[in-house]
C-alpha cells in the first residue's frame, strides 16, 4: 500500500533493542504456511490492497482498481468506468473498503470515492445521486464510514451523518481521518495532529479534546482506527516511521504501546490478539501483555520462503489469515496447523523411521501376496483389509462377504498400499495420491476423510505395505521419496464440528444455459440481481430442468464439505451429500452441485445446510424458492373462458380431451427439454473435437491425476446416442427410440441423462480418444509420442496417465498383450 523506503540500519537496530524485551517473553506461535492467490487464480492483479469477509463468510478483495468477489469457487471481478469515481477533495489517503446499512460497499482512494450495489453487484455510475438520496444536499469533501456501518460525509467544517438531524462542528484545524462511535452515545473525530474530540451524539455538545501523550508522534500523514470495545487502537503514519496507540474512551486517556521506523498499513484483532501488517511483513501484538512478534519472512507452500510489503490481513469466518500483499497477490493460510510433518529420506527421521519399519517386517514376515494384492492388514477386531489395485477390501469374518471401498466411497485414488490402525481403532491408508482416514462406528465405516496436498501431504505414489504406529500413537507411512508423520489427535475433528458454514446460492443453469442477472431466456429476465442475494426466483413451463451450485465458503477444507438438502415437492425427506459419495453432487472444491430436471409446474422449496461434518448440523437451514409457472392454458381466465365453452358441449368428452392434452403435452415439454440438452450436448462436443487435452495443474504446478467426472453407463449411452442423433439430423428423436438404442429403460435413462448432462463432455472426449489410441497401438507400431499427438493429447506423460488410468495398463504393457 505504501512504498517501501530506504531505511538507516541504525534506525532498525534501535527498533530491535526497543522490542527486544517484548519479544523475548512471547509465547509460542503457530509457524503458518502460505497459499498464493494471484492473477493466475482469476485474481483481477496481484496487487490486493483490501479484504473484507462478509457475515455469510464471503470473501471481499480490491486490487488497484477493481473489486473481486471470491466464493470458494471462483473469483469474480467489477471494474469501474471513470465516470463512476466520485471525486474526494479532502481525502488524501489510501484504499479504504466500507460496508453500509443499504447494501452498498464503498471503496475510497486518493481523493475519491465509488460506489458497489452490492445487490447487483455492480459500480453505481451516479455516485452523487447515492449521496442525495442518502440525505446529503451539500457537495461532500470526504466519506467515513464508523463502526456500526454508519456513513458520516464531510462538508466544509461540518460532519453530517446518515440519520442525524443535525450536523457536528469539526473544529480542529488540521485534517479529519477517522470517525467512530463509543457505545452509541458518543461520536469521535480522530485528526492529524494527534487530537481526538468527543461530541454527544444526541444533542451534539462538545464533550472533550483529548490531545497525544508527549513526545508522540503528531504529523499525522494517515492512519487507520480500530474499535475494540472501550479501545479504539490507531495506527499512525508519517513520512517514513509509524507509532501504534490506543485510546481508552471510558478513561478519555491514549496510551503508546509500538514503534516502527517504517510503515505499518492496516490491522484486525483475531481472538486477544492484534495483526498488524506492515511494509515488513507483519507484527502479533498481544494488548493485555504488551508483547510483540515480528513476522517478516512467510514460509509459502513447498517451503519458499518470501519477505513482502503486507497491505492488509483479514480473517474469515472459520478463522483462516487472509494477507494481502502490494504485488505478490493474496496469500492464504489456514486455522491450523497441519498434522502432516513430512521428511526427505535424506534426513535423520526419515533414517531412522526406516529402521524401525525394517526391524518390524523382520520380526514380522508377511506371506507372499497375489500380484493384484499390495498389503493386507488385520486390525484389533480380526476384520481384514486388503490393499488392491482397485481400492480397499474389507472382510469382517474369514467365510464373511468382502466390501470394497474406492474413489465413490471417498478414497482419492483407488491403488491402496498400505492400512494401520490408530489407538481409537480407526484405520488410515495410503494410496497413489493422499492419505485417506476412516472412521469407525459400530461394525460399519461411517465416513471417510482425504487429505492430499493442500494438507501437506506429499504428491507422489505410497510405497506397500509400509506404515505403523509409534508406541505414543504416532502413525508413519512411506511414500517414495519421503518419511510422512501424523498423530491423529491433532486433527481437531471436535472443533470442526463448531465451524458454522453458510451456503451460498453461486450459479444457476436453466435448460443447460448458465443465467446472470439480466439475462434474457426466452425473452424472459429469470435474475434481476445477483446471484449470491437471490432466495427466489420463477421460470416458464418450458425452463423446467434447472441445475444450482451452493458454495459452503469453506476455505478450511473445501473437500470436507458435507450438504444436507430437501427439496419440498420432489423428495421431502433430507439427503447428505459429501465428495465421499456416489452421488457425484459435491465436486473437491466443495461445490455442490444440484440439477432438478423436468420439474413440473408449481412452487419448489430448496433447503439446505453445510457442515464440516457429517453429523452436525449447527445452523437452520436455508432456503432458495423455485417458482415454475404455470402454461398459458392453466391460467385462471382461460379456465373460465373454456367452462363457458363447456357449457355449449358435451361435458364429459371435453374434460376426456382436456386432460389428456394436457398430460401429452407436459409429457413432450418433459422430452423435449432432455432432447434439447443431448443436443447442447453434442454441440460442446464438437466444440471440443479440435482441442489439444492438457492436465490440469495443482496450485504447486504438478499435473492433477486423471479422475472419473461422469458415470461410466452415462458415456456408454452416449457414445450410441450421438451416432443416432447424427444419423437423424432434422429428424423426430424421441425418449422410446433413445431408450431402443441404448438399451436402457425410458425412465432409467431420463434420470442418467439428466444426472450427468450438466457436466463437461472431457472426459468422454478423453475415452474416445483413447479408445483410438488403443487401436493404434495394437495394429501399428508407431511411437508413443506419436500416438499421443494424433489421438489430441499435449504430452506424451498425460497420454500415458490417461491411457494408464482407463485400462489399469501402461501403453507399452497394452501393446505387449495385444500383439500386432
Amino acid at each position: 500500500m505504501w512504498m517501501k523506503h530506504h531505511l538507516d540500519p541504525r534506525l532498525l537496530a534501535l527498533a530491535a533493542l526497543l522490542l527486544l524485551a517484548a519479544v523475548a517473553t512471547a509465547g509460542p506461535r503457530l509457524q503458518r504456511v502460505f497459499t498464493v492467490f494471484n492473477a493466475s487464480n482469476g485474481l483481477a492483479d496481484n496487487s490486493a490492497q483490501t479484504i473484507k469477509c462478509t457475515k455469510t463468510g464471503r470473501m471481499v478483495i480490491t486490487t488497484i482498481g477493481h473489486v473481486n468477489f471470491y466464493d470458494g469457487d471462483r473469483f469474480n471481478h467489477i471494474d469501474p468506468l471513470p465516470e463512476q469515481m466520485f471525486p474526494l477533495p479532502k481525502y488524501s489517503g489510501h484504499y479504504r473498503l466500507y460496508f453500509d446499512t443499504y447494501h452498498h460497499l464503498w471503496v475510497k482512494d486518493k481523493r475519491m470515492v465509488m460506489c458497489v450495489d452490492l445487490l447487483t453487484e455492480r459500480f453505481v455510475t451516479n455516485v452523487d445521486s447515492v449521496i442525495r438520496q442518502l440525505g446529503m444536499p451539500h457537495h461532500v469533501d470526504d466519506q467515513f464510514c464508523d463502526n456500526d456501518n454508519q456513513l458520516w460525509f464531510l462538508s466544509g467544517d461540518k460532519l453530517y451523518g446518515v440519520g442525524k438531524e443535525k450536523p457536528f462542528p469539526v473544529s480542529q484545524r488540521a485534517e479529519l481521518h477517522d470517525v467512530a462511535v463509543y457505545h452509541e452515545t458518543m461520536l469521535l473525530q480522530f485528526f492529524s495532529n494527534g487530537v481526538v474530540a468527543g461530541y454527544d451524539l444526541k444533542t451534539g455538545r462538545h464533550l472533550f479534546d483529548v490531545h497525544s501523550p508527549k513526545g508522540t508522534m503528531t504529523n499525522v500523514k494517515s492512519s487507520v482506527i480500530l474499535p475494540d470495545s472501550n479501545v479504539f487502537y490507531q495506527i499512525r503514519n508519517a513520512e517514513k516511521d509509524a507509532v501504534l496507540l490506543g485510546f481508552d474512551a471510558a478513561a478519555r486517556q491514549w496510551r503508546s504501546m509500538m514503534s516502527v521506523p517504517y510503515h505499518l498499513n492496516n490491522m484486525v484483532k483475531e481472538r486477544d490478539k492484534l495483526y498488524i501488517a506492515s511494509e515488513y511483513g507483519y507484527w502479533e501484538y498481544n494488548p493485555r501483555t504488551g508483547t510483540a512478534l515480528h513476522q517478516e519472512e512467510l514460509t509459502l507452500k513447498g517451503g519458499r520462503k518470501l519477505k513482502t510489503n503486507i497491505n492488509v490481513i483479514c480473517f474469515d469466518r472459520q478463522g483462516n489469515m487472509w494477507i494481502g500483499t502490494e504485488n505478490r497477490g493474496l496469500l492464504y493460510s489456514r486455522r491450523y496447523k497441519s498434522p502432516f510433518v513430512t521428511f526427505s529420506m535424506e534426513s535423520p527421521e526419515a533414517q531412522e523411521y526406516m529402521r524401525k519399519m525394517d526391524a518390524l517386517q523382520q520380526a514380522h514376515p508377511s506371506e507372499p501376496l497375489p500380484r493384484h494384492i499390495n498389503c493386507r492388514f488385520r486390525d484389533s477386531r480380526g476384520w481384514t483389509w486388503t490393499g488392491s489395485y482397485t481400492g480397499l477390501e474389507l472382510q469382517r469374518k474369514a467365510d464373511g462377504p468382502v466390501t470394497v471401498y474406492n474413489r465413490k466411497d471417498g478414497l482419492l485414488n483407488e491403488m491402496v498400499h498400505s492400512v494401520i490402525e490408530d489407538q481409537s481403532n480407526d484405520i488410515w491408508v495410503s494410496t497413489s495420491f493422499g492419505i485417506s482416514h476412516l472412521c469407525i462406528r459400530g461394525d460399519s465405516v461411517f465416513h471417510i476423510d482425504t487429505y492430499s496436498i493442500d494438507d501437506n501431504v506429499p504428491v507422489e505414489s505410497f510405497v506397500n505395505d509400509r506404515a505403523m504406529m509409534e508406541a505414543d500413537g504416532t502413525i508413519v507411512m512411506q511414500s517414495l521419496d519421503h518419511m510422512v508423520a501424523f498423530h491423529p489427535s491433532n486433527f481437531y475433528t471436535s472443533e470442526l464440528k463448531h465451524i458454522v458454514l453458510f451456503p451460498k446460492l453461486v450459479r444457476l443453469m436453466v435448460n443447460g444455459h448458465v443465467i446472470q442477472p439480466g439475462t434474457r431466456l426466452d425473452d424472459r429476465v429469470i435474475l434481476d440481481r445477483t446471484i449470491t442475494r437471490i432466495r427466489e426466483f420463477s421460470v416458464n413451463y418450458d425452463q423446467n430442468s434447472i441445475s444450482l451450485v451452493f458454495s459452503g465458503l469453506n476455505y478450511l477444507r473445501p473437500i470436507q464439505t458435507y450438504y444436507r438438502v430437501r427439496v419440498k415437492g420432489v423428495y421431502d425427506d433430507w439427503r447428505v451429500y459429501a465428495y465421499a459419495d456416489d452421488n457425484g453432487f459435491v465436486d473437491g472444491r466443495g461445490l455442490l452441485h444440484l440439477p432438478l430436471p423436468g420439474l413440473r409446474p408449481g412452487q419448489y422449496q430448496v433447503e439446505v445446510q453445510a457442515s464440516m461434518t457429517p453429523d452436525s448440523w449447527p445452523h437452520e437451514p436455508f432456503v432458495w424458492t423455485v417458482n415454475v409457472e404455470e402454461p398459458w392454458w392453466r391460467s385462471t381466465g382461460v379456465y373460465l373462458l373454456l367452462g363457458l365453452l363447456l357449457l355449449a358441449a358435451v361435458v364429459a368428452n371435453v374434460v376426456f380431451y382436456s386432460k389428456n392434452t394436457r398430460l401429452r403435452l407436459l409429457r413432450n415439454s418433459q422430452e423435449g427439454d432432455i432432447i434439447r440438452l443431448i443436443r447442447n450436448f453434442i454441440s460442446r462436443c464438437d466444440d471440443m473435437q479440435r482441442e489439444v487435452l492438457a492436465p490440469h495443474l495443482t496450485s504447486e504446478g504438478d499435473e492433477e491425476v486423471p479422475s472419473d467426472l461422469q458415470d461410466g453407463r452415462f458415456e456408454d449411452a452416449m457414445l450410441k446416442i450421438i451416432p443416432y442423433f447424427r444419423e437423424r439430423e432434422g429428424k423426430e428423436i424421441t425418449m422410446s427410440a433413445l431408450s431402443d438404442v441404448t438399451g436402457i429403460k425410458a425412465d432409467e435413462l431420463y434420470g442418467l441423462l439428466s444426472a450427468n448432462l450438466y457436466k463437461g463432455p472431457r472426459q468422454m472426449l478423453v475415452r474416445q480418444r483413447l479408445e483410438h489410441a488403443s487401436l493404434m497401438l495394437r495394429n501399428t507400431d508407431m511411437p508413443f509420442d506419436e500416438i499421443a499427438e494424433q489421438c489430441g493429447f499435449k504430452t506424451p506423460n498425460y497420454f500415458i496417465a490417461c491411457f494408464y488410468h482407463q485400462y489399469r495398463q501402461t501403453p507399452l504393457d497394452y501393446r505387449n498383450s495385444k500383439p500386432l
